[in-house]
């Protein structure tokens, strides 16, 4: 049985994604669920029986904390943070623009663009017509550094500020939660391929590994109590109000 392994957990999304890491390989699995947390346990013990372990042989964990479902976040990052009390795991979290971000500047399409790099904007699909941003810059051999915050915008600010970004811009979006997303970028910019368009298993670790982040603090971006302060609707009988 493999001594040491790393765990990587994803539960921001529409598909539950976790990868194990064992030295020497990565293994990885995704499934698109809605109740993430009764099926996370069978993926995970799944994914460490491939490699060779089993929970006792989790010596690290890696946890996507956001943005993203506000009880979808806190599955991974439960997890991660039982798996520390009990069994002394370490706990590396990465947010999906630092995942996002490093995939594509890692991948042969982004070094084809630019050989020595350069500016990287990161897309997820929050809800309906709204999105969340974060700029990034690429250099090789580096790790892409965040440049300001992310914001979370609506899709029509989301153009204008992608807009004003100016040229040459690079963006890599969540293409798999929202297939449309590559509307909102200028014609002029660069769209990261199909195969980084989304979240790799893997690079839960990779990410979470690479940017050094301990805390166990979800990520939401979203504004606390904008639903009820803008009356918004979600479907018949469920408005909620001020």
């Amino acid at each position: 049985m493999a001594e040491k392994m790393i765990l990587g957990l994803c539960t921001s999304g529409s598909r539950l994604k976790a990868a194990v890491y064992d030295g020497k390989n990565f293994l990885g699995a995704q499934k698109k669920v809605f109740n993430q947390e009764l099926e996370l346990f069978p993926m995970v013990k799944r994914l460490l029986a491939r490699a060779g372990g089993d929970l006792r042989s989790v010596s690290a964990v890696c946890a996507a904390r956001g943005p993203g479902r506000f009880t979808g976040i806190r599955i991974s990052l439960t997890l991660a943070a039982s798996l520390k009390a009990m069994a002394g795991a370490a706990v590396h979290t990465a947010t999906l623009f630092e995942i996002l971000a490093l995939q594509a500047a890692e991948s042969r399409d982004f070094k084809k663009w630019s050989p020595s790099g350069g500016r990287l904007a990161v897309l997820v699909h929050a809800f309906k017509d709204e999105y969340f941003c974060q700029f990034f810059a690429a250099a090789p051999g580096a790790r892409p550094a965040q440049e300001g915050e992310p914001v979370w915008l609506k899709a029509e600010e989301t153009k204008r500020l992608l807009a004003a970004a100016g040229a040459p811009l690079y963006a890599v979006a969540d293409a798999e939660e929202d297939p449309g997303v590559y509307a909102l970028v200028p014609p002029a910019a660069a769209r990261a391929p199909a195969a980084v368009s989304k979240i790799l298993p893997a690079y839960i670790i990779k990410a979470a590994l690479a940017y050094k982040n301990h805390t166990l603090k979800p990520l939401y971006l979203k504004p606390a109590k904008y639903e009820l302060e803008n009356n918004i609707s979600y479907g018949p009988g469920r408005r909620l109000e001020k």
